[in-house]
């Protein structure tokens, strides 16, 4: 030992190294191995992340409750009701108006929920243009919804009834069909 004390240490030259690295079959530098891990673990902190974001997003996002189809004698759907919520309780209406849905003359058609044992509650006046329309619902429209198992449909003054009840005839009623 005391003959090492006086002896500086020198690293070795490049080519010891790349001879080792070559023995061992060290192919990848360790550099490029950081690189890997680095890339690797990130993409599965993005997974994650996106697995969470579609789990919340699934649980909060309102799914269709019901639905319902309103359609012409000919057999052409007027109307596609839609009913949304979280937690089986509504709480907007979708609509998605076909290409046939026209308003008779000078009056308008109004969507009304039929719940059991209770007077008819409008939903509003049903859309003629294709394309959905979407409504948010009162808590009145709610609490009816959830009695109901059918829809009407009536024939109104412009904009819709003036009492809250039907004034016309009612052209059409249908079934409300639980989406699973």
């Amino acid at each position: 030992m005391p003959l090492l004390e006086g002896l500086r240490p020198s690293p070795p030259p490049p080519h010891v190294w790349q001879g080792i690295r070559a023995r061992l079959n060290l192919g990848a530098t360790p550099a490029r191995r950081v690189t890997v891990r680095a890339l690797a673990l990130a993409a599965s902190v993005v997974l994650v992340v996106g697995l969470a974001a579609l789990l919340y997003w699934r649980s909060y996002a309102p799914s269709a409750l019901e639905v319902a189809s309103i359609s012409a004698p000919s057999g052409k759907e007027l109307w596609q009701v839609e009913i949304y919520g979280h937690a089986g309780e509504a709480d907007s209406l979708r609509v998605h108006a076909g290409a046939t849905a026209l308003p008779p003359a000078g009056r308008d058609y109004e969507l009304w929920a039929l719940p059991k044992g209770g007077a008819p509650v409008s939903l509003g006046v049903l859309p003629y243009q294709a394309g959905a329309t979407l409504r948010a619902l009162s808590a009145t429209q709610r609490a009816a919804l959830v009695k109901s198992a059918q829809l009407a449909v009536s024939i109104e003054p412009p904009g819709g009834s003036p009492t809250g009840a039907p004034t016309g005839a009612v052209v059409f009623v249908v079934a409300l069909r639980a989406v699973s």
